[in-house]
């Protein structure tokens, strides 16, 4: 088998669609990784799950050399065949959880695992499995730089058909050299593949100025069409008046000069050289209308996001030294000021307590200054959670409900799976809520992990907004290049055991 993935003539739509997300779909894989790019809704989760069998095709085939395994956004916890291998001893099996630092009682308390810890496990869980094909839907989501690496190594030393689905570029780019980029250009319009062989940074910069040179192209190809037909306007005319003027009608009986004269010039076929470069043109324009169908049609949607508005805090927020305790841990925290305007990053590793402190901090904001004028993104939506930001979508009056789908529209997701606001991926519930949040003009923003589940267009226009806003923000992220752009200092978790602390540094 040369292939370790085709699709063939693959077509689907959404329950309850009657447009096609996926039309007469062709793409070979073969193995190695390979990056799937594009916006939140664009396709990417559900052409995973149909490689993986999760979903049906309406149409085509579906062909993989080997199992698939798909290990989705969430964690969705241990099945009886995980245990064979959570219990397997082998030298392999062993050396692979030191690379990804699992422990043995990591697998006896799944519940309490942090999120970075239950990514870890899900891929020892995947890699265990030994499929021919390997999905990986937001691999690096809750992990720190220095489990980014660990998953990374342990992820080089898979030899099948590995398929990343991302925001994080620089992860990413160290592990594939291909990527395919998904395109909706609206809700009427299936989705488009490109398969480029290039790391995704340099596959969407390729894009970008291929599309660009094509608009380019196909505007000057129009020109040239435009100019074609106006000159066979012209000498359609000059037919049509030599035709007029070659004609006997209206000439008297027995005009026999008036006559000769029309036989004359027919005979010399002088009037004739029109009709002829006119036959030559319609050459020339069929063959240019040809080269601009080979073209490929693209449009550029406009992205990002415009100012908005934000209140202004007049006074600090002060954390009094405390304890914070919860069952098997306590987090000591110093006496740490948030004054106005003020831009912090909250940096630890994965366990050591950064969602536990900044609960405390967003309670002790919204103690002093009220829920309004406090936004509070979480890492993770629980299924109550999620219907309250549908439902608050949905009670929008029509004019501030077109504002904001207007908004996530430009951050790449598609009008229509806000329309009914039911079964929306985590992607696009991030930014319904951020949207949301920003309808109140906080005061103080604190995000717990913001770029989790956003595509890369998203997460630009994010950092783009915010760092030219004067809120005041706290910011919880293992994105190096979102800190140093957005924050001036830095909150420092650390943990030891049992105990751990909180301080600026």
């Amino acid at each position: 088998m040369s292939y370790y993935l085709q699709l063939a003539n693959l077509s689907y739509s959404w329950p309850d669609s009657s447009v096609l997300l996926f039309d007469d779909l062709n793409l070979t894989l073969d193995n190695g990784w390979v990056s799937f790019a594009g916006a939140n809704g664009s396709g990417k989760t559900t052409l995973a799950m149909l490689i993986s069998g999760r979903i049906s095709p309406d149409s085509g085939v579906v062909r993989t050399n080997g199992p698939v395994c798909l290990c989705p956004q969430l964690f969705e916890g241990l099945c009886p065949d995980d245990y064979q291998y959570l219990y397997d001893y082998s030298a392999e099996s062993c050396a692979l959880r030191r690379t990804l630092g699992l422990t043995e009682d990591m697998f006896e308390r799944t519940d309490s695992l942090s999120g970075g810890e239950k990514k870890r496990l899900q891929v020892y869980l995947a890699l265990s499995s030994c499929p021919g094909i390997l999905i990986l839907d937001e691999p690096t989501n809750h992990l720190d730089e220095a489990s980014k690496a660990l998953l990374a190594e342990a992820l080089k030393t898979f030899r099948g058909l590995g398929i990343l689905i991302s925001h994080d570029r620089a992860f990413m780019d160290g592990l594939s050299r291909r990527t395919v980029v998904f395109t909706r250009d609206d809700d009427s319009s299936p989705v488009r593949l490109d398969e480029i062989p290039l790391p995704v940074s340099a596959a969407l910069e390729q894009l970008e100025k291929d599309n660009r040179a094509s608009l380019a192209r196909r505007s000057e190809i129009r020109a040239q069409l435009a100019a074609l037909h106006s000159f066979d306007n012209t000498l359609k005319a000059r037919i049509q008046q030599s035709s007029a003027r070659m004609s006997k009608r209206g000439i008297d009986a027995k005009d026999h000069d008036a006559k000769g004269r029309v036989d004359a010039a027919r005979l010399t076929g002088k009037d004739r050289r029109d009709g002829d470069r006119r036959r030559a043109l319609s050459s020339r324009i069929e063959a240019t209308a040809g080269r601009l169908d080979e073209l490929k049609d693209v449009k550029l949607r406009k992205t990002g996001l415009d100012s908005k508005i934000f209140t202004s805090l007049f006074s600090s927020l002060v954390i009094d030294e405390t304890v914070i305790a919860v069952p098997g841990y306590s987090l000591t925290v110093e006496k740490i000021e948030f004054p106005p305007h003020s831009r912090t990053a909250v940096t630890g590793m994965n366990g050591s307590g950064k969602t536990l402190f900044i609960r405390h901090l967003a309670a002790k904001a919204v103690e002093k200054w009220g829920a309004d004028r406090v936004a509070f993104l979480k890492q993770e939506y629980r299924p109550e959670e999620a219907e309250c930001l549908t439902a608050e979508l949905r009670n929008l009056r029509d004019d501030e409900k077109g504002a904001l789908v207007s908004d996530l529209y430009r951050l790449g997701s598609s009008p229509s799976s806000f329309v009914t606001a039911a079964g929306l991926s985590p992607g696009e519930l991030r930014k319904l809520d951020l949207l949301l949040s920003l309808r109140a003009q906080p005061a103080l923003l604190i995000m717990d992990e913001p770029t989790n589940h956003l595509d890369i267009t998203s997460v630009m226009a994010f950092e783009s907004l915010l760092s030219s806003s004067d809120l005041t923000l706290v910011l919880v992220s293992h994105d190096a290049k979102l800190r140093q752009t957005l924050c001036t200092r830095t909150v420092s978790v650390e943990r030891k055991g049992n105990t751990g602390s909180v301080r600026l540094i």
